[in-house]
């Protein structure tokens, strides 16, 4: 018997909730296989500095409590094949009347253009709605066209803003 191959958009993608542990290899895999900028905000001057490390460590902790918790967001460790290839996260947003949650997600380098990222975005979509959202949006830039793509495919309505972003929304 042969072992069935498995289909190029599934790439043996999972969601592990951020422990102690696997915080440490996403700031590991970020800090070799990503852009600081990617994923954390400019802080302290360029690269990978102590300001940058400890609000990506304290990011994840807090994101931990979940969409429940005081942030209001949680953070999941994208996981393929066994190993960490990025974040994607879920934040609730409050506009009138639609139960709302933005989300982002951010891959190493040697991990993206591999079906990777669609996989996360369904999954975290299937998560947004056991969680009885209505909708869930997401940035990117307008330059970003590998973004567009993922979020196009994913069912997203892509609206360009004047300040180079793309607003994308899917209604769950």
């Amino acid at each position: 018997m042969f072992p069935t191959p498995e289909p190029p958009h599934s790439p043996g993608v999972t969601l592990v909730d951020v422990d102690e542990l696997v915080l440490e290899q996403l700031l590991s895999l970020a800090q070799r296989d990503a852009s600081p900028d990617e994923v954390a905000p400019p802080l302290g001057g360029p690269g990978w500095n102590p300001e940058r490390t400890a609000w990506f460590r304290n990011y994840h902790r807090e994101a931990a409590a979940g969409l429940d918790g005081a942030a209001g967001e949680k953070s999941w460790a994208v996981f393929s094949a066994g190993h960490a290839a990025g974040s994607v996260r879920l934040k609730r947003v409050a506009p009138a009347g639609v139960p709302t949650a933005e989300t982002g997600i951010w891959l190493g380098r040697t991990y993206r253009s591999r079906g990777i990222g669609s996989a996360a975005l369904t999954l975290v979509l299937e998560h947004a709605r056991r969680a009885g959202l209505s909708r869930v949006t997401a940035r990117t830039l307008a330059g970003n066209r590998a973004a567009r793509q993922l979020l196009a495919s994913a069912g997203c309505r892509l609206t360009p803003d004047d300040d180079g972003t793309v607003l994308a929304v899917v209604d769950l």
